[in-house]
């Protein structure tokens, strides 16, 4: 079979060429194939590759338009009635050269997760944030919420369709959901710690749980991005800065005056 396929590959490429093709050239029986390759075609090719009898990858590189075609029509469609035929259509490859890079949509589900997720847009003004705390900053807690607001809202005006994909796949797909998971809960974990330490400087309230400030503002993202038509029709009228700075400040100081807590802290007295 390695034989016959290495024949074939002289003639067209790899991923144009069938099992039925291979079989046939190799005069042999189907079963006879699964038998020696398990993992069907894509086992084959790696043999092949192994023995120098086929370029390790397909020449066109095409892993990240495979990504986003699969974001838009998982977004779009939905997982289970999009194809691995349907996502390779939209992005212009083979279905070949598709599995090369992703064997199942699980695989694609999870490269999406690990890609696109709100953690990288974070993770950068979060190491900052924490050299700073390693070399004894602890930074002003509205510069922090400003900063987090701003990636925040940067991440999902330019990834909605992703933030409506994890919602579907959170309830569809246990371990897509899972990675998503872990992922939220070791940001919480980080951000969390500041609030803690604020805390214990006086600067927040010690009664106030520490994750809940941080996911009210990740929620109000979310839902931004999933139903902003619905959920946000007055944001037309304020521009990006408008909104962070009333998110930020609504979340750090309330809706009350302060000269007003303290005149009702006074009169409760």
């Amino acid at each position: 079979m390695l034989g016959a396929a290495s024949k074939l590959t002289q003639e067209r490429p790899f991923d144009e060429i069938t099992i039925d093709d291979i079989i046939k050239e190799a005069e042999l029986s189907r079963p006879a194939f699964y038998y020696h390759f398990t993992g069907g075609k894509e086992e084959l090719r790696a043999e092949l590759v192994k023995r120098e009898l086929l370029v390790a990858v397909p020449t066109q590189d095409a892993r990240l338009p495979i990504l986003e075609a699969a974001v838009r029509l998982f977004a779009r469609g939905g997982v289970s009635a999009t194809t691995l035929e349907d996502i390779a259509a939209e992005a212009g490859v083979t279905r070949g050269t598709l599995s090369w890079h992703f064997h199942s949509k699980d695989d694609l589900l999870t490269a999406i997760v690990k890609s696109y997720g709100p953690h990288a847009m974070l993770s950068s003004m979060k190491e900052q944030i924490e050299q700073d705390r390693q070399n004894g900053v602890l930074i002003d807690p509205e510069m922090y919420f400003h900063r987090l607001a701003e990636a925040l809202y940067d991440w999902f005006i330019s990834q909605s369709d992703l933030t409506r994909l994890a919602v579907l796949i959170i309830y569809t797909h246990p371990e897509a959901a899972r990675i998503i998971a872990d992922m939220m809960i070791e940001g919480r974990k980080q951000m969390s710690s500041y609030v803690k330490a604020w805390q214990e400087q006086g600067y927040f309230r010690k009664d106030i749980d520490p994750t809940i400030c941080v996911k009210v503002m990740v929620i109000t993202f979310a839902m931004r991005a999933i139903g902003r038509d619905l959920v946000f029709p007055f944001e037309e009228q304020l521009t990006r800065e408008e909104f962070i700075d009333q998110l930020v400040s609504l979340l750090l100081f309330g809706i009350v005056e302060r000269d007003q807590q303290q005149k009702a802290q006074t009169a409760g007295g």
